[in-house]
Parts: structure tokens; C-alpha cells; sequence
């Protein structure tokens, strides 16, 4: 009799301990953020999102549940007859979207062509959504990069006229500037991004430096021989 009351209890312990594992397994549920070919990653909730040519392009994100504020433009390097390149990408376009935990989606750029002159169109105003299967979540368009000319452009990159940091945080500012007073001070605009591990940080000044890298690599392979020795030409003065 009494070992069938210790069986009983044991049983219930192990039924509340699975309700408990469980709990905590939800409570700390994440978000999965896939991002499709062709698309960089250039800034999430306010901050820039590390990069350079040396590296490939980031194709998955964990953040936590909430309201998320994404950057992100096109970016495709084509690969012509000869010893010719022509590197397309977009400005920058930003998408807010509410996510769910223990939920995946997906970044993408509907449309996109695999024909060099049909993507050459496809740049000028892409459009990036998120998506959770079939379904769009949110969506936003954006225009090409064209910078007016080829030393502007080389100018634009010390200047820094294309900054995706100050792209996303005009729009969290957006956000928030519309959010419901608070006065609890329990509720927060945007969510946090996953903590990134400290092995892995890097500083603000290598993030610019790596952007830098990146754009003067665009700049150079979209660049006629002529082109090429104005740039060296320019570099030694």
C-alpha cells in the first residue's frame, strides 16, 4: 500500500517537473530570423551589424521576442564575360516588423532576377519583407545607390552619406515617437538583440572600417580601366 502512494507521488513530481522544464523552455523561447541569397544585413534595433568583403554575409540572426527595427539592402556581385564585375547593391531599406517566440522568419526580396539586365532594373527599387512561411508579416521599398559619379562615390565613403545605423535609427525614433505614454515603465519599444559573446564583438571603428572596405570594393570592380587609373592615380597624391 505504501509503496503504491510513493509511486503516486513520485509520478506527480515528475509530471510537475516536466510542466517546469517546459515553462522555462517557453520562457526563454528565442526568434529565428533567416535571411534569403543576396540580401546584406547592414543594421538591427539601432545598431550596425558587422561586415566586410573578406566575410560572408550573416544568413541567420537570433533575436528575442518583440518589436524588431531591420536594415538591410541588395547585394549581388555579377560576374560578366572576360575579366569583367558588376557589384549591385541597393541603398538602404528598413522593415519593422512584431515577432513572436520560438517562432522562425524569414528576410527576402521578392522578385529577384537572375538575369544581369533585368537585375540592373531590380536594384533601382527592391522591396524587403519578412515573412513567416507564405505569409508577409511587413514589407517596405527602397531605391538604388547611385551616388552621382564615381569620386563621389569615393567621397561618400569617408563621409559617410549611406549609414545604415542612422537609416534604422531614424526609424526606431519613428516608433517610438508614436508608442502609448508609459508610466509602469515595464514595456519596451524595441526588442533587445541576442547577446553577442564577447570572442565575437567587435568595436564601432572596425565595423566603419570593414563598411569602408565593402563599398570601395563596389566601387572598384563597377569601374572602367580608365576609371581604375584615376582611383591609383588619386590615392598616391
Amino acid at each position: 500500500m505504501q509503496d503504491n502512494q510513493y509511486k503516486t507521488i513520485i509520478n506527480k513530481l515528475i509530471a510537475i517537473g516536466a510542466v517546469s522544464a517546459c515553462s522555462l523552455t517557453l520562457a526563454h523561447a528565442e526568434v529565428t530570423l533567416q535571411v534569403d541569397d543576396n540580401i546584406k544585413v547592414t543594421a538591427i534595433n539601432g545598431k550596425t551589424v558587422n561586415s566586410s568583403p573578406f566575410m560572408p554575409i550573416k544568413k541567420n540572426f537570433t533575436l528575442q521576442p518583440g518589436q524588431h527595427v531591420i536594415t538591410a539592402k541588395y547585394d549581388r556581385l555579377y560576374d560578366l564575360r572576360r575579366d569583367e564585375h558588376d557589384y549591385l547593391r541597393s541603398a538602404n531599406i528598413t522593415v519593422t516588423a512584431d515577432m513572436k517566440d520560438n517562432q522562425t522568419y524569414r528576410l527576402a526580396m521578392p522578385g529577384q532576377p537572375e538575369k544581369y539586365e533585368e537585375a540592373k532594373k531590380y536594384v533601382k527599387a527592391p522591396t524587403l519583407a519578412i515573412m513567416q512561411g507564405n505569409t508577409t508579416i511587413a514589407q517596405a521599398s527602397g531605391g538604388s545607390n547611385d551616388e552621382g559619379g564615381l569620386f563621389s562615390s569615393i567621397s561618400s565613403i569617408f563621409t559617410g552619406s549611406s549609414d545604415a545605423q542612422a537609416d534604422n535609427q531614424r526609424a526606431i525614433a519613428a516608433i517610438n515617437a508614436n508608442q502609448p505614454v508609459n508610466t509602469s515603465g515595464s514595456s519596451q519599444a524595441i526588442a533587445p538583440v541576442a547577446a553577442t559573446p564577447a570572442a565575437a564583438t567587435r568595436t564601432v571603428t572596425v565595423s566603419q572600417n570593414a563598411d569602408t572596405l565593402d563599398q570601395f570594393m563596389q566601387i572598384w570592380l563597377q569601374a572602367s580601366p580608365d576609371e581604375r587609373e584615376k582611383i591609383r592615380q588619386w590615392i598616391q597624391k
